[in-house]
């Protein structure tokens, strides 16, 4: 071969080597600019304001119930349930049992506290003992009259509540005896009474329903009962339906005096979106959501506790309940997402997310309004001291860099506001602090993907 030739070939190659070399470095190029896009993409710049002067519901606070099923709970889970290290609930929600004789029926593997009218099961005192030595409030729901009291007959099967004045006035002194049971011999005052868990509801357990009427017609029985037996500051709730409606509290409130005796109108969340509920009569009451979660496998991942921070944004901002509960403070009973534990009180990023409200979002503590154009969810409140707390809940996969809060009536450039971050790597974590600017007025910061912020700060 030639030299002339072998220098072509040569040439050849090396445009060649020179030309892949060009293509695939254009290549990986581009790759990693898409990959970079991809990974950084932001949403469009919006401006989220808080409006510091306009203001919504008041603040009652959040809790979660106990069951005898699942049995007394440790002291660390306890801790971060009721304490300011944790979630900080204000409420623990109990079971009032009319009687031994049923309480033992519904607890066979747990021994009930004896007393000839209403009980509680020794788990579940143990549990409320714990709750309220760490400041939580207490309040307790009948599942079921006595079955002398139902059609049926039964306690643990359903059935229907007979009504009249006998059984009224009698089911009104054995609730009033669980408020004096608890407060005299134990010293844990009862906030409120529900005269019936889900008074729509009769299936194979404890369980009883209602009609509105009949519950007209007992609030007077009780507020007497309650009166003579000196506590009469104990608030009656009504009507914790299995549905978010205010069908069973209705007719109570279209009568002034009747309504005049009820201080919280209280449902649960299943089934039904948050939507805000009205009533006739309708000036002191309070308006609580008392139960929701759902019976799927169990999901302790970021995943149930977006939802549940989801929902939770609905019923504060849409709904505007003054309180909200989860159904069971533990798992340890079931192996569904019933608690906001597992089977084995690990506790579930649901418990996390719920923090993010709870934990700074006290009793007392107002809601003000938001403007919010953007796909984050955002909720403030104010409280005193000019304390604040922005809640920021990130659904997306996409990460919300340099994500502005304006503040509007109020400026915050002494002190420092502190990011409290879950996520599915991190559980209600505090991380550095961030300084407002300009003049105090705009908090900026990125919100991660997939993931739940609550901004505490404090206005000059």
């Amino acid at each position: 071969m030639s030299e002339s030739l072998k220098s072509l070939q040569r040439t050849r190659r090396a445009t060649g080597i020179s030309w892949y070399w060009y293509a695939g470095a254009c290549f990986l190029f581009f790759s990693g600019l898409l990959v970079g896009l991809t990974l950084t993409r932001v949403y469009p710049p919006t401006r989220i304001t808080v409006d510091w002067n306009t203001t919504h519901q008041t603040i009652d606070g959040f809790g979660a119930a106990v069951n005898s099923d699942m049995g007394t709970l440790p002291p660390n889970l306890m801790d971060f349930f009721y304490t300011t290290s944790g979630a900080h609930l204000s409420f623990i929600r109990v079971h009032l049992y009319p009687d031994l004789a049923d309480c033992e029926v519904d607890d066979p593997a747990h021994s009930c506290v004896s007393s000839k009218n209403a009980t509680i099961s020794k788990s579940d005192l143990a549990n409320v003992q714990a709750a309220v030595a760490r400041g939580a409030l207490v309040w307790a729901a009948e599942w079921s009259p006595p079955g002398s009291m139902k059609s049926n007959g039964q306690y643990m099967a359903g059935g229907a509540f007979l009504g009249g004045t006998t059984n009224m006035a009698n089911l009104a002194f054995i609730q009033a005896s669980f408020v004096t049971l608890l407060s005299a011999t134990y010293n844990i005052p009862i906030y409120a009474i529900s005269p019936q868990n889900e008074p729509d509801v009769s299936q194979n357990y404890g369980s009883c329903t209602w009609t509105a009427q009949q519950m007209h017609d007992y609030v007077p029985y009780l507020v007497k009962a309650l009166a003579s037996a000196g506590y009469g500051s104990t608030r009656i709730m009504i009507a914790e339906q299995g549905t978010w409606s205010n069908t069973y509290s209705t007719t109570a409130m279209n009568d002034a005096t009747v309504a005049s005796m009820i201080g919280i109108l209280a449902s649960h969340g299943y089934r039904e979106p948050a939507t805000e509920l009205h009533w006739n009569n309708f000036k002191t009451q309070q308006v609580w959501e008392t139960e929701v979660s759902d019976f799927a496998a169990y999901d302790g991942s970021i995943t149930s506790g977006l939802a549940y921070a989801t929902e939770l944004h609905n019923w504060l901002t849409t709904a505007q309940v003054n309180a909200w509960h989860y159904w069971l403070l533990s798992g340890a009973a079931v192996t569904d997402n019933s608690g906001l534990t597992d089977h084995s009180n690990n506790l579930a990023k649901r418990a996390y997310t719920f923090a993010n409200f709870s934990k700074f979002i006290r009793p007392g503590w107002q809601r003000i309004d938001v403007t919010n154009t953007g796909p984050l969810l955002v909720s403030a409140y104010r409280g005193p001291d000019s304390k604040f707390a922005i809640v920021a809940i990130n659904n997306s996969r996409w990460t919300a860099r340099n994500q502005t809060f304006a503040l509007n009536g109020i400026t915050s450039q002494r002190s420092l506001v502190t990011p409290w971050l879950t996520s599915a790597s991190v559980s209600l974590e505090p991380r550095s602090p961030v300084t407002l600017t300009p003049r105090g007025t705009v908090l900026t910061y990125t919100i991660p993907a997939k993931s739940v912020v609550t901004f505490q700060g404090q206005a000059d």
